[in-house]
């Protein structure tokens, strides 16, 4: 039954990003038509972004159909780390998308021109802006139920795309109405601005998710107090505990667990509570691995 259950897991996962992929190439579609049909910078860096996205969706396809394969003799851990290695390269991507829209932005600053052109832009970018909400919300309900980084990124990159298209809209619709007036050109920047701000925001809330993980830092708080509960529960099996250490690495959780046993039980005893409690400990986690590391009472003590 878990093992149906993974693999249907892994089915949605490849199937939300296969669809995520989809919408960023669309986009990069739609920005296309609005960068030839107008001469708002808001298209060039929607384009820029979905360059990002669409790169990003790939690199994340890739890696959770790596993971599916599971843990292999080279890789007797899995692939935790390279879910926290692509959600590093997506904020990378995303680092060099705000310097191109940067740049593009002293450019449209030291050379204004009178906004024209984009109704088709702003017509294919309503499309964008419904299926990116959508995707926002998939991707988030997906990243809160299984703490899997990747989607924890991607959920971000939807959001930030669904702020764009609202954003494009806005700002190309209004300033073709103002377009007489000088100085029009300024809601054009002003809305590149936001978007910066935007994705500025979104890159510091991926990587300050993803360093947690990669410098092994424990699990959150009310996570820990679940395995000291369990812990409290079979206090009786065991005779004391030295400690235990946690960790994540992408969508796994790993616990070390070191407990004293009486030395008059067994090796089998030893192990059938061992076994217990690590399943008690893995009820509580999508994907967990326990390990607990015995010892026995000394004869002195």
């Amino acid at each position: 039954m878990s093992g149906f259950s993974s693999a249907l897991n892994h089915e949605t996962k490849q199937r939300l990003l296969a669809i995520t992929l989809g919408m960023e190439i669309y986009t990069l579609g739609a920005s296309t038509v609005g960068m030839l049909t107008s001469n708002s910078i808001v298209f060039v860096a929607n384009f820029v972004i979905a360059l990002t996205g669409a790169l990003a969706s790939a690199l994340s396809l890739y890696t959770v159909n790596r993971m599916a394969q599971g843990p292999d003799l080279k890789n007797t851990y899995g692939f935790g780390r390279l879910e926290m290695v692509s959600t590093s390269l997506v904020a990378l991507t995303m680092i060099l998308a705000v310097l191109f829209i940067s740049y593009e932005i002293i450019e449209k600053i030291s050379h204004p021109t009178t906004p024209e052109g984009g109704l088709i832009g702003i017509f294919l970018t309503s499309f964008s802006l419904i299926l990116s909400t959508w995707l926002w919300i998939r991707n988030l309900q997906l990243a809160r139920s299984e703490h899997a980084p990747i989607f924890e990124a991607m959920w971000r990159m939807m959001r930030m795309g669904a702020l764009e298209d609202f954003l494009i809209i806005g700002a190309v619709g209004t300033s073709l109405l103002l377009s007489q007036f000088e100085g029009a050109y300024l809601i054009d920047v002003g809305a590149a601005l936001i978007l910066i701000v935007i994705v500025v925001r979104s890159i510091g809330d991926i990587l300050s998710g993803t360093f947690g993980d990669l410098i092994d830092r424990s699990l959150e708080e009310h996570d820990e107090i679940v395995i000291v509960r369990e812990l409290v529960n079979h206090f009786d099996d065991y005779e004391q505990i030295h400690g235990f250490r946690s960790r994540r690495a992408g969508s796994q959780v790993f616990v070390e667990l070191f407990l004293e046993f009486h030395p008059d039980k067994t090796m089998g005893q030893v192990y059938e509570v061992s076994t217990r409690i690590q399943d008690a400990i893995k009820g509580h986690f999508i994907n967990a691995q326990v390990l607990v590391i015995p010892s026995r009472v000394s004869p002195s003590s």
